[in-house]
């Protein structure tokens, strides 16, 4: 009886370790380049708002001048929806403006810190990697929002 429940009190604890360990695991920035925010703007094709992430994906110009889809991680919806983001919030066709942190790999994708709307509107479906209110404020009071290029980088830590 003491060795059936050692073994089960064992399994219990390495079945809980592999919880945590995927979880923490789950939530590692490490893919993307957090020195850096990109800027990207094109029109919305999808808006997945749905766990574990939400999915902005936009069609822009690339590097090499080629039409591309660009695609956004953000928050989880519980998450978002804290920040005044809903599955409403971008629509198929909008233009947006996309401030993110880029895949270290160079595809096109990356992990949005905010969104500024065609409307002029400004959204932030982010998931941690950003402090989205200083960012922002950072970029208006440097006159980025208005002066930044498609595909321009500005360092995360600039102000």
């Amino acid at each position: 009886m003491n060795k059936t429940y050692l073994a089960s009190a064992l399994a219990l604890v390495m079945g809980a370790v592999g919880i945590i360990g995927s979880a923490l695991g789950h939530h590692s920035f490490a893919m993307f380049d957090l020195n850096q925010h990109r800027l990207i703007e094109g029109q919305v094709t999808e808006w997945n708002y749905n766990n574990p992430h939400s999915w902005l994906h936009i069609e822009a110009v690339d590097a090499d001048g080629e039409m591309k889809t660009w695609s956004f991680e953000g928050a989880a919806p519980v998450h978002a929806t804290r920040q005044g983001v809903t599955g409403n919030t971008f629509k198929k066709g909008e233009f947006v403006r996309v401030v993110m942190s880029p895949l270290r790999d160079g595809r096109p994708a990356g992990a949005m810190c905010f969104v500024v709307k065609g409307d002029g509107s400004i959204a932030q479906p982010n998931d941690g990697i950003c402090n989205a209110n200083e960012v922002i404020n950072t970029w208006q009071e440097n006159g980025w929002l208005e002066n930044t290029d498609h595909l321009t980088i500005r360092p995360a830590g600039e102000r």
